[in-house]
This record gives structure tokens, sequence and C-alpha cells, in this order.
């Protein structure tokens, strides 16, 4: 008996001994496991941690619809944006296809890309974009002196200022600046995304027309509040500028000793304030101060009115080049802008004298006015919705402008100035559109103009031949039925498709 039990307690122990072994082992195992599981763990962090950190060293890539693609270092030390817009035009032109009036020919109005390089957060731009119009404008920049023109459209460094401090501005220099100019927002709205075909003629056809300068400085404080000063509002755009607009070509040298200065000015007086009806009016006036110089063919050296065709377009009225003598020239422009809701409404004018001493014969003096409205007509949220940034919106637009131009009090004090027939002349422009937006910021569209002048120019090759004013004449260049100075009206129709990336 007492054996037995010894052996089952021997066994018991045993057991108990190859079970505790067993158990340990197990704990083992599981502590192992357990650590092996840790070490991937941190490897795993590690890992997300080094992944965080190379996706926060790669370039942040963003786009906004008009506004291009931009493409920025992690640390912002450098960013690069690139654009593009386009517009092409068919023509349906009123006259005779000698002269390039045309009837459905494509042309290229628009054609610029561009790239803007940042750097150091964008402290400094440097601006360069290409001018790759086509036939209709022919870049619209023609060297007086070699006649070719150029194709830049922007090669100029923006030091923004502003970011150091917030009263400093916008610093612009360099070939091809942009100058603001008075009624700038009235004049068309915007050629990429509103309802009007072109600038109004007076201002088109003046030295300013779109603000390019050959080269210079401009200073712009851009979209500054007042209420600091107690007005619930905003400078939309301030602008102080001394460059050479409109004279020779991008870069070239200007052959004068003189400056040419403008002076710009938008205001939202009541934009913070909560009100439709006042929240959505600007006011802007501009001014642009050109020195005009006999020894130089500058940007104020005559008054000339063209008609807005691409194809052939024809002058209604003209003093002549470097017709305008020494002296200060100005250029005035109030306008008003009012935004509410889907609506816009523009009015503009446009006041030109020279001081002219020893220029041309006649006193030479050029205003004009114009009104326009806006209309988001329909888009897929209904009835009176929709932007040009929304895809399936219906945008139609009309306006009117009137411009007047004269020369003296009486014709024989205007010498040859339009052939000796006229020494005034009466344009007016009346215009409907209509665009459909394909894309953000993609639209296609019709614009209607009908012209109405008091005087045209008569003679073979002249404005009443070419617009058919003058219904029937003898061979090709003689015209027996137009009196000189006859007025007249005529209709051009352009079809198109823009888009700004």
């Amino acid at each position: 008996m007492t054996k037995r039990i010894l052996v089952g307690s021997m066994l018991a122990a045993f057991l108990l001994a190859a079970g505790t072994v067993r158990a340990q082992g197990v704990d083992q195992k599981i502590q192992a496991l357990e650590q092996e599981l840790l070490q991937l763990k941190e490897q795993q962090v590690e890992l997300k941690k080094e992944a965080t950190a190379a996706a926060a060293a790669m370039p942040s890539f963003s786009y906004r619809p008009g506004n291009g693609l931009f493409i920025e270092a992690a640390d912002k030390s450098w960013g690069l944006r690139s654009t593009v817009e386009t517009h092409f035009r068919y023509n349906f032109e009123a006259g005779r296809d000698q002269v390039g009036r045309t009837r459905g020919q494509m042309m290229g109005r628009r054609f610029r890309p561009g790239v803007i390089y940042c750097v150091n957060n964008c402290l400094w731009e440097i601006e360069a974009s290409l001018d790759l119009d086509g036939w209709g404008t022919g870049n619209g920049k023609n060297n007086a002196a070699t006649g070719v023109g150029s194709m830049l459209q922007r090669g100029a460094v923006n030091f923004h200022a502003e970011n150091l401090n917030p009263w400093l501005p916008t610093v612009q220099f360099g070939m091809e600046v942009q100058n603001a100019h008075g009624g700038s927002l009235a004049r068309q709205g915007s050629g990429s995304t509103g309802a009007q075909a072109e600038y109004d003629l007076l201002t088109r056809n003046d030295g300013f027309n779109t603000g390019r300068a050959g080269s210079g400085v401009v200073l712009n404080w851009d979209d500054r509040s007042l209420s600091s000063i107690g007005i619930p509002g905003r400078i939309g755009k301030f602008q102080v500028g001394m460059s050479n607009i409109g004279e020779g070509d991008d870069g070239t040298q200007s052959l004068t000793d003189r400056q040419d200065f403008n002076v710009y000015l938008s205001i939202q007086p009541m934009s913070q304030v909560k009100n439709i009806w006042l929240s959505g009016i600007t006011f802007e006036f501009g001014t642009w101060f050109c020195n005009a110089d006999n020894r130089s063919d500058n940007g104020c050296s005559r008054y000339r009115i063209q008609d807005h065709g691409d194809g052939g377009r024809q002058t209604l009225f003209d003093t002549g080049s470097g017709s305008i003598g020494d002296g200060l020239h100005t250029a005035m422009g109030p306008g008003v802008v009012w935004n509410i809701g889907p609506y816009t409404m523009r009015a503009m004018g446009s006041f030109s004298q020279s001081e002219d001493r020893g220029g041309g014969v006649g006193k030479k003096r050029a205003h004009n006015f114009l009104i326009g409205h806006d209309l988001f007509l329909w888009s897929k949220k209904g009835f009176l919705t929709g932007s040009s940034t929304e895809a399936g919106s219906v945008l139609v637009g009309t306006h009117f402008e009137r411009a007047d131009m004269s020369c003296g009090e009486r014709i024989r004090s205007c010498g040859s100035i339009n052939g000796g027939q006229y020494r005034r002349e009466r344009v007016l422009l009346r215009e409907w559109d209509l665009w459909y937006f394909i894309a953000p910021r993609m639209s296609m569209g019709v614009n209607v103009l009908w012209y109405d002048a008091s005087n045209l120019r008569n003679g073979a090759n002249n404005a009443a031949h070419n617009l058919g004013v003058c219904n029937k004449s003898i061979g090709q260049l003689t015209t027996t039925n137009c009196r000189p100075g006859i007025g007249g009206d005529w209709t051009d129709v352009m079809l198109n498709w823009r888009y700004t990336f």
C-alpha cells in the first residue's frame, strides 16, 4: 500500500513538473510572438512616418478653372503655374471680300499659352506668355521701326511686397507690363467669360487699347479692405504706372525722353453690406497721361476709329499717323458695374483731348459712352441661375455705345483728314450676344453687331465702298453713286468658341 502511494506521488509529481514545463514553453512562445508583433508594429509605424515624410516632400498639385494648373514644392520654395487662353471665331462680315471682309473664315482671336514661375512662396513671380493670335489681330503690336510684330503677351516680374507688409503694393516691371484703364471692367466685362465681343470702339482704337506697354513699372494695390477706416467695402484695384504704353514693340527702346503715366481706381464701397442691391456695386475711374512727342510715333499720335471686323477692318475716322503734336494727351474714363445675382449692368464713358502743339490742322477731340447688360438666363439649377464655371449655363447679353470724334469747327480746318470729306464722325453700335457654357470656362456663342456711321469716306477701296454702303459701282475701284461723307449701316456676325484653362 505504501509503495502504491509512493509510486502515485512520484507519478503525480512527474506529471505536474511536465505540465509546468509545458506551460512555461507555451508562455515563452507567446512572449516571443508578442515581441515579434511589437517589432512589426514599430516597423509599420516607421514605414508610415517615412511614407508621410516622403509624401510631404512631394510637390502639390492644384487646379482652378481659369487659373490654370499650379505645382508647388512642399516647402513653398518654388512653384509653377501653366495656363492657356484660346478663342477661335468664324466671321460673317458685310462688304467686299476683295479687301478681306470674310464670310465664314476661321480666325484665331486668341491663342496664348503662358507659364508663371513662383519663388519663395510666390513672393516673386516671373510671368512669361506668348501672343499667337491669328490674322485678325496680327498680334496687335507692330514695331514702328521694323514693322515686325512681337509674339510676347507678357514678359514681366511681379514682386508681391504686400506679403511683407499689407500696405505695400505688388510691383510689376519688365516687358509687356499690364496697365488698367478707366472703365476697364465696364468696357467689356471679360473677353473670356463675358458676353460682349470686343472693347468699346473708342478705347480699343486709341493707343491704350488693352493697356499693354512695351516696358515699364506698375504698382498695384489689389483687393484691400476699407473696414479699418469705417467703410464697409474694399478697393478692387488701385494702380499707378509709368510705362511706354502703345509705343513700339515689346522690350524695344522708345526714342523719347518723355514718360507716359496712368492712374486707376476701382472701389466696391458696399461689398461687406448684407444687401444684394448694394453689395455688388463697383465704381471705377482711370486716366492715361500720354506725353506726345513729334520725334517719336507714340501711342497717342493719332485719333482713329475702326470697326471690329476681324477681316479687313475698316477705318471710319482717322486724323492720320503722327498728326497729334507735342504736349499732354489725356484719356479719362469713369465706369460703374452693378452685379445682382445672375445680372450684370455695365456703364462707362471715355473722354480724350490733346494739347496738340505743332501737329496737324484742326483741334482733335473724342468721347464715347457705353451701357451693357449680361444675364445668366438658365442653368441646370433653373431659370436666372448659372456662371462661367458651371456647365450648361446660358448667358445672354446686349450693349449700346456711341463714339464721337471731331477735328475742328469747319471742314476747311481739317485739311486732308478723312480725304477732306468730313470733319466729324458719329458711330453707333448695337450688339446682341448668346453664349452656352459647355464646361467650366469653355463656351460657344454668337455675336451680332449692327453699326450705324454718320459719315464714311467715299472712293475706291475706302469704307463706304468696302462695306457695301455704296450699292453700285463701275469696275473694281471706282464708285459713282456715293456722295462724299455718306452715312450708312451694316451688320457683322461672329461665331465663337473659347476656353481658358
